[in-house]
């Protein structure tokens, strides 16, 4: 016989019109698996766009290491601690924070809140806070107000919660308390609302608000060669683990951590539920590749005739097994090949287009389906699907191969 005769007739088999309930369980088999594939690629791709969408909000209204002393002290001298780690390796930039817990008023709500005493130039070139910015300025929580008032930036949901607008005066109460003739009194000082930022993160832009270090310092007792810590950004993220690593090394009374170890969490459920996902839609491949062996085996029993025909004009046991590996696997082929092409033109056409998520932007404000193509994961799914689907043709093929063809043909 002729070199090639095994895949001539294991594609004849294949689209051969006359295998009635055959031809459409492999049609099936082909839909299975492009459906599985394709699924698996949008899935994938919604749940990259998603990490990768809430790892930049976190990160912008965050800093990529966050370097302080231990806890309940204050970093001092920390102009020069700032400078010496700004000089460090994939560094790009670092600013010192004072931050501590208070409470707003303004009429007759109060609400806690994080406070954040910043310098809004060292602070801007660290995340986002200045791109943030909805209405107003940064600078102006450093620009001297009338009547001794200080300017406070607050975050959009806070200002929904308490009712307030730009250019409102509040109260900022802090938790250290002073001797009066009335007894123990909190710390006050009026403040003007000088500008609104949104970060997209619903706890930060609820809890977070910001002054400028003076000020912060002041309302704390402070003294004015005080902070909390200093916040650094890296020139990429991945390296903020070791630049954390460098700063706990180079200064041993500072603890340094980076922006994944502060949001493990998050970040380790994140990567489990995507996991799980994949597990779980590999199942429909696997299905389909069910119906590939179930597909095959019934070929074997229809061509038991033409199996002795072919063994006896001399086609070896590998021959025969390769005629119906490869219907099988050209099945899963074409199938990964449909979900490949469906899938990934799904992603780019939602990635262009992208869906609104009503409600969804309550916690995270993630409005729309985030999309993200990641070709070294997208190209392993129809990889692994036609490696399942020639796994699911091996036993079918090797059944064929122990016919026996004197009594395949005894009656023919």
């Amino acid at each position: 016989m002729a070199n090639g005769y095994t895949f001539f007739i294991g594609l004849r088999y294949l689209t051969s019109k006359k295998q009635g309930f055959i031809n459409i369980i492999s049609f099936i088999s082909v839909a299975g698996i492009a459906l599985g594939v394709a699924v698996l690629i949008i899935v994938i791709s919604v749940m990259n766009g998603f990490h990768e969408d809430i790892r930049d909000k976190i990160i912008g209204s965050n800093a990529h290491v966050i370097a302080m002393p231990g806890f309940k002290e204050d970093l001092h001298d920390y102009d020069a601690v700032t400078a010496k780690i700004a000089k460090m390796d994939h560094v790009v930039a670092a600013a010192p924070y004072f931050m501590g817990q208070a409470m707003l008023k303004f009429s007759d709500k109060v609400q806690g809140l994080v406070l954040w005493g910043v310098d809004p130039k060292s602070i801007s070139k660290v995340n986002k806070l200045g791109d943030n910015i909805k209405r107003g300025d940064i600078d102006f929580i450093t620009k001297p107000l009338p009547d001794n008032k200080h300017g406070i930036l607050l975050g959009k949901e806070l200002m929904d919660i308490i009712g307030a607008d730009l250019g409102d005066d509040v109260i900022l109460i802090s938790p250290v308390f002073y001797k009066t003739p009335a007894g123990l009194m909190p710390k006050m000082s009026r403040m003007k609302i000088v500008g609104v930022f949104e970060s997209g993160m619903y706890d930060s832009d609820t809890t977070f608000a910001y002054v400028s270090i003076d000020t912060a310092q002041k309302l704390f007792d402070k003294d004015g060669d005080s902070v909390t810590g200093v916040a650094v950004k890296t020139d990429n993220i991945d390296n903020a683990a070791l630049v954390a690593a460098d700063i706990r090394r180079t200064f041993k009374n500072l603890y340094a951590r980076d922006w994944m170890s502060m949001n493990q969490n998050l970040f380790k459920a994140l990567a489990i539920e995507k996991l799980v996902m994949f597990i779980i839609l590999v199942l429909i491949v696997l299905v389909a590749a069910f119906n590939i062996a179930s597909t095959l085996i019934m070929m074997v029993m229809r061509k038991t005739k033409d199996i002795g025909i072919l063994k006896s004009m001399g086609a070896n046991s590998a021959g025969i097994m390769n005629i119906f590996i490869i219907q099988g696997l050209m099945t899963g082929i074409i199938g990964s090949i449909i979900g490949f092409a469906v899938g990934v033109g799904m992603c780019i056409f939602l990635k262009q287009h992208p869906l609104p998520m009503p409600g969804g932007g309550s916690v995270y404000y993630i409005d729309k389906l985030a999309v993200s193509l990641h070709f070294n994961e997208v190209l392993i799914i129809p990889l692994v699907s036609i490696a399942i689907s020639f796994l699911a043709t091996l036993y079918p093929a090797y059944q064929a191969t122990k016919l026996d063809p004197v009594e395949a043909i005894r009656y023919e």
